[in-house]
This record gives structure tokens, sequence and C-alpha cells, in this order.
């Protein structure tokens, strides 16, 4: 036989003949190892440069092994003695050190490796980044594949590595004062992504609440971030976006429903199934769908947890410590929400003001300044105008004189404004010019449209809307019925001619019959404001329980008048049609939901 086919057939052999080499192959691989006698020495001849491998193989021990308790004892009580030679040139051991699991291991462990991080961060700060990210890196899941928790609620075994977590921060904090801005750059930094499930962003959420309770210094700035992340989320998920996703969902999970109510209707007939599990799935069943908003969901029920939490102490509301929340919140409203043409995220505020009157007062006065401020950006003065008038007009909380006051101020204004114009022997046609104006006649409009119910209501509050002078408002040269949007434009025209405070109608047509087409010319265009409305109906289905009783519906509003005779406008003098049934999957509902569902009107 020659050479070649020799070898061929030995090889051939060795891959067919199953033996105790294979065998040994297959079992799962443990590394043997043995820890060093002498730490010490091992560092200083890693840095005098003498041995650099014993060196290494430590830090390859204790990136590839597991250490049992006793073995992890013995390392911690040997680094505490060379703490002073971890200077930066072992970051690689001190990485491999912090990388070790150690929040599950016995109360010895871990109460020797907390004494180990702080002295570690004592004898030298500049690991205290590294450190900080590390013990950051503990406020994510396990696994990503770890489930939401049930009702909100944390998990046994999330709740006792968070506790260790904040333990050791809580000592770092104490010890070392400069570690607050190093720790709130590793939050920013370690932040989840959007894209990440909602379980990742619970927890980290969750756990960066329970940092302000023993660093209630750092509290503006962690609900700084949060609200940040959240507004993120809140652009992601806008409201068509919502009831499309859930509208897809419908038809896949209505057998799925039958199933599971069939299978309740079984288990009532045999088991008597209690209330509380009756409750449990039609809660399950009322679950945000869409991912994004799913996510926003769980965080704004935690952020309204800790924002009731924060002010009320044993079941009754604390001034002071309402009155800090609200400058804490007020800040990062102005700062974040405001220039944000958001969905949800501004709710965190409407919550806060329905605490106490004094708050909502506040907050309005505060909107109001900025509106009648004429160094304030115009588009930040058309924002404020549409909180002010969307927060009095949904806000079932709403003393009715601060209701007259602001319309008093509005009217006011507007009046001025007027004034002012008339000096001139000519208007500036440029909406951009006026838009503050039109903003705010329009927030007048839409306040005496919305809430006219509770306004006109007396004899003595008819006689105040009287003093406002409606009617040169709506005939001034400025013609804001021309801008104004055309739902709030017909519903406080139908108001105010039933109770004779102005009549539009006239201004109506001639406004309609201007912008009529004429032959051999361009068709024109009509510029109306846009229409943003900050308190939409709330679409968060897990956070809405704590919206809900707070929430003027307009869907109960009707106002039943007759309308001019002869007039084009004769269907369009009444509020909502109780009959309207929206049609989800057509373009009609979106852009009645773009508009209608705000002020409650229907859109025309």
């Amino acid at each position: 036989m020659s050479i070649v086919s020799s070898r061929i057939s030995s090889v051939a052999s060795i891959l067919k003949t199953p033996g105790s080499r294979s065998s040994l192959l297959d079992q799962p691989k443990r590394i043997r190892f043995k820890l060093p006698d002498d730490l010490r020495n091992v560092l200083l001849n890693y840095e005098n440069g003498t041995d650099c491998q014993m060196y290494k193989d430590l830090v390859c021990i204790l990136r590839d092994s597991n250490l049992n308790n006793n073995e992890l004892l013995s390392l911690l009580s040997d680094v505490q003695q060379c703490i002073t030679l971890l200077n930066e040139r072992h970051r690689i051991l001190i990485e491999a050190l912090l990388n070790i699991s150690w929040t599950d291991r016995s109360l010895e462990v871990t109460t020797a490796y907390k004494r180990f991080v702080e002295e570690l961060l004592v004898a030298h700060v500049y690991h205290s980044k590294l450190v900080m990210e590390k013990l950051i890196q503990k406020f994510k899941p396990v696994n990503s594949s770890d489930p939401e928790w049930e009702n909100g609620k944390p998990r046994s075994e999330d709740l006792q590595r968070l506790n260790h977590v904040h333990d050791i921060l809580q000592r770092c904090l104490h010890v070392i004062p400069m570690c607050h801005d190093v720790l709130m750059q590793s939050l920013m930094s370690t932040y989840p992504h959007m894209s990440l499930g909602t379980h990742s962003h619970e927890l980290y959420v969750y756990a960066l609440l329970q940092i302000t309770e023993y660093a209630p210094q750092m509290r503006r700035a962690i609900m700084h971030l949060i609200v940040n992340r959240l507004v993120e989320l809140d652009a992601n998920a806008s409201p068509s976006d919502i009831h499309s996703y859930e509208d897809d969902d419908d038809d896949d999970d209505e057998e799925d429903d039958e199933k599971m109510e069939e299978d309740i209707d079984g288990a009532i007939f045999n088991l008597e199934v209690n209330q509380d599990e009756k409750l449990s799935v039609e809660k399950t069943k009322k679950e945000t769908k869409h991912p994004i908003a799913r996510t926003l969901d769980v965080c704004m029920e935690q952020m309204f947890a800790f924002i009731h939490d924060s002010c009320y102490v044993d079941g009754k509301l604390d001034i002071e410590l309402m009155k800090t929340m609200y400058n804490d919140l007020l800040n990062i409203f102005e700062e974040l929400i405001l220039p944000f043409s958001g969905h949800h995220v501004q709710y965190l505020l409407f919550y806060l003001c329905s605490f106490k009157s004094a708050v909502v007062e506040a907050f309005v006065k505060f909107l109001w300044q900025k509106i009648s401020n004429p160094n304030v950006p115009h588009f930040l003065r058309q924002q404020s105008v549409a909180y002010v008038v969307g927060l009095l007009a949904r806000a079932t909380f709403i003393p009715l004189n601060l209701l007259q006051g602001i319309l008093a101020d509005m009217a006011n204004w507007i009046h001025s404004y007027i004034y002012s114009q008339d000096s001139f022997e000519c208007v500036n046609n440029d909406i951009r010019v006026h838009i503050v104006f039109y903003s705010i006649c329009q927030g007048l409009f839409y306040l005496l449209a919305f809430r006219h119910k509770e306004i006109m209501n007396g004899k003595k509050n008819l006689l105040f809307l009287q003093g406002l002078n409606l009617n040169k408002i709506v005939s001034c040269r400025l013609n804001p019925l021309k801008v104004c949007q055309s739902a709030v434009v017909q519903n406080f025209a139908a108001v105010t001619r039933k109770y004779q405070l102005a009549y539009c109608y006239t201004v109506i047509e001639h406004n309609s019959r201007s912008n009529l087409p004429v032959y051999n010319m361009k068709a024109l265009t009509t510029i109306t404001l846009d229409p943003f409305f900050p308190f939409d109906p709330y679409l968060l289905q897990r956070s809405e329980q704590r919206i809900c009783h707070l929430y003027y519906n307009s869907q109960c509003m009707t106002l039943n008048v007759e309308s001019p005779k002869n007039n084009q406008y004769e269907d369009d003098d009444d509020f909502i049609d109780e009959s309207f049934s929206p049609d989800t999957n057509s373009h009609s509902y979106l852009e009645k939901f773009s508009y209608g569902t705000s002020p409650g009107f229907v859109h025309t």
C-alpha cells in the first residue's frame, strides 16, 4: 500500500470510528483554573513588565469562568488588599471584575462586592465612569426575551438586582459627590433605544425613578431625561398610526377573542370564575397594540404614578411637595413639550393640574404671559394659545371664574390689537404678520363654542359675554372668520346666533363668495390656521385610567338651533352628529380624526 493511500485510510478510519476522543469532544467545555496565590506580585510584575502572562491569565479566568461564592470571596479579599495598586493601567482587570455576575449571590458575597466597588472609587475616582456604566447596565433585562411585568409590578428577581445596584450607587454618591454628574452621563448614554422592547423601557424607567428617592437633587435631571425620551416615542406613535395598527390587528384577533369568550363562559359554567379574572381578561383585551405606543403607555403610567406618589403622603396632598413637582415639570414643559406638537406626553402636566385649582391657575397664567409677550417667538405664542385653550376646554376641573377670566383677557387683547390696526390706513394682508391674533381669535371662538353650556348658563353670565363685544371681533378688517378653522367658525356662529351675541353668517357668506373661482384665473386657495389641539383624546389604554375621569368628552355636547333660511350652511349649524359612526378604514375618517375629535365638532 502506498503512503498516500495509507494516510487516506487512516484518516477515514479516524472520522468514521467513534472513540474516546470524540466522546470527550462532545462533552461541554470546562475551564480548569487556579486563582493566583499572590495577587500583589501579579500586579507588580505586570506593571514592571517582568511577567505579563500571569496577569493575562487572571483576566481570562475572570472573563470566561464562573467563579463560585468561595472563590469570588477569596478574590475580592485579595483585591481589597491591593486596592491602591489598581490605577488606570489596570482598567482591563477592573472591567473584568465589574462584569462578574454578583447580584444573585449570597449576602456575604454581595456585601464584599459592594465594599470593593466603594473602596475602588474612594482610592481611584477616575474609575467612576467605568463603574457607573457597568452598574447602570444592570438596569436592563438579563435576557432580551424577558416578558413585561404583569400589571406593571416588578418581579422579585428584578427588584433584588435593582436594590443591590441602588445600594452601591447610594454609597458612591454619598462618599464622592462628583459622581452625580458622572452618573447622569451614564444614565443618558445607556438609555434604551426606542426600537427595543417595552420591558427594557419599563425596567429602565423604574430604576431611574428609584434613584430620585436617595438622590432628590437629581430628580429634575432624571425627569428631564425620561420626558425627553417619551417625546421621541410620542413623535413615532401618531394617533393615525395607532388607529391603523389596531384596526389591522382587530381582524386577526376576532377569532381569538371569540374563542377566549367561549373559554371564559365555559369556565364560568364549570368553575364560577371570579370577578377579578373577568376584569383581567377585559384589561388584556384593551392593551395598546402599537409597539411604540405600548412602550409609551407603560412609561406614561409609571410617570403618572411617580407624580402622584411624589405629591401625596399617606393619601393626603402635600402642598410643598406639589409645588416642587410643579416647578420641575413646568421647567421640563417649557423646554421639551411646549415646542413639540405631541399627543400624549403633555398629559403629565394635565394630570398634575388636577390635584389643586391653584396649580392649573398658575399654569394658565404662565402660558398667558408667553402669549401676551411680544418678545416670545410667534410659534411658541401659538403653541401657548393651543395649550391654554385645550386645557380649559378639555379639563373637568377648571373653575368657571378661571374660564371667564381667560375669555376676558383674550377679548381685551384682541380688541387692543384691532384698535392698533385701525390706526393704519391699510392693513397688511399677510396672515403670517397677524398669526398670533388669529390664533387667539380661534381660541376664543373655540372656547365659547365648546363650553357654551357652562359659560352661558344664567343671566349674569350672558351679560358678561355681551361685554366681550364679539360683533366687533367678527366684523373687523382682519376678518378672523376667514382664517380660523371651518369647524370652529361654524359652531361659534351657531352658538352666538342662538344667544344673540353676534351674527357671523353675513361675514361667512362674504368669505365664501370671495373664494369662488374666477374664469381665466388660477384657482384660489384659502389659508387657515394649522389644526393643533394638544389635548386630543388620550389613546393609550393602560395609562388612560388616570385621565378619563378628568377629561371632558365633547361627544355628549349637542346644539340644536334653527339655521338661517336659504342659507348654504343650513346643515352645518349643529354640533356633533350623534349618528356619526366612524369608518376607520376610510380616508374621510382620518381627516375627521385629525381635527374633529379634538374640538368635538364634525369636520366640514
